[in-house]
């Protein structure tokens, strides 16, 4: 979150965001709001979302939390991976490199960066473009 706030703060007004929570069947909507989605609610530009039992993470392929789509205007996906350096890494790295360099006009490295973080499907993924 601190790495997509950042990212943010640069880009205000250029992108609209959706972060999307997984609710598993068992909680409710307003277990769902807990630390997390209060910071997500706080960034500009920033829409919070329940994602019941998974079913938009898994149509979007995301395995992994952390996991970041960015598509333009005209819904073209521009870049697909996690924007920070390793599991619960803050700081320089490529994936958010990468969207600022889409969001400020310039060539990005990459169009795809390993995902770090937690599975979302309850299994353990290792890190990669994908969160496999």
């Amino acid at each position: 979150m601190e790495e997509l706030n950042h990212l943010l703060a640069r880009h205000h007004g250029q992108v609209s965001v959706r972060v999307m929570f997984i609710q598993p069947g068992a909680l409710t909507a307003k277990q769902m709001q807990g630390d997390l989605w209060q910071i997500a609610m706080a960034m500009p530009d920033v829409s919070a979302q329940v994602d019941i039992n998974g079913v938009q993470a898994t149509l979007f392929g995301a395995e992994t939390s952390g996991y970041v789509l960015l598509y333009d205007a005209h819904g073209r996906l521009l870049f697909r991976g996690g924007i920070t350096g390793g599991r619960g890494h803050a700081g320089d790295n490529a994936g958010e490199d990468d969207i600022d360099a889409f969001l400020g006009g310039g060539t990005p490295q990459s169009r795809q960066t390993p995902v770090y973080g937690c599975s979302l499907l309850g299994e353990p993924t290792l890190a990669g473009g994908n969160g496999k």
